[in-house]
């Protein structure tokens, strides 16, 4: 019993101080003298006066222009990473999944016209617009002449998401 006792005065203590610092203390409202009068401000005087040469089309808030979106160069010979670098910063970014970008690469009768026999090649597509603007490829066993030919095909590929937005996709076979 004496120990709840002495824990009390403290724990009133503290309950004070929580709401003393909680409510903190406003000004109090000061009333109106009897000799005071409000003064309200003149509608027209308020109002700045209206310029009557003022046309409609000076009167519309002005729209902002919608940015354009900046073609970015592509060379032939690009690598992937050499595409991305040649996006500008500022650029819009929109994603494309990677399911709808590797669904023209796993047709087979692509490949077919470069008879690639059983040799195994993986490659990175940078894609704009749709089409392949950089391919990195390579092939086991290597051979340059069924590479040029597989990226021949790959860059005659639309892709159905045409958006203005570098998109990567890796597929192997």
């Amino acid at each position: 019993m004496t120990r709840g006792l002495r824990y009390q005065p403290a724990a009133l203590i503290l309950s004070v101080l929580l709401a003393t610092a909680c409510g903190g203390s406003t000004t109090p409202a000061v009333a109106p003298n009897e000799n005071s009068s409000l003064v309200v401000p003149d509608e027209q005087k308020a109002a700045p006066p209206a310029d009557e040469t003022a046309t409609a089309e000076e009167a519309a808030p002005k729209k902002t222009p919608k940015e354009e979106i900046v073609e970015p160069t592509f060379t032939p010979d690009m690598s992937v990473e050499d595409a991305i670098k040649a996006i500008p910063q500022s650029a819009e970014r929109m994603n494309v999944d990677q399911e709808t970008l590797s669904k023209p690469l796993q047709e087979e009768s692509l490949y077919a016209p470069c008879k690639p026999g059983t040799s195994h090649f993986t490659f990175r597509i940078a894609v704009w617009r749709g089409k392949a603007v950089a391919i990195d490829m390579s092939t086991t066993p290597k051979n340059p002449k069924l590479a040029e030919c597989l990226k021949g095909r790959i860059r005659e590929i639309t892709w159905p998401a045409k958006v203005p937005s570098l998109n990567t996709v890796e597929y192997s076979m």
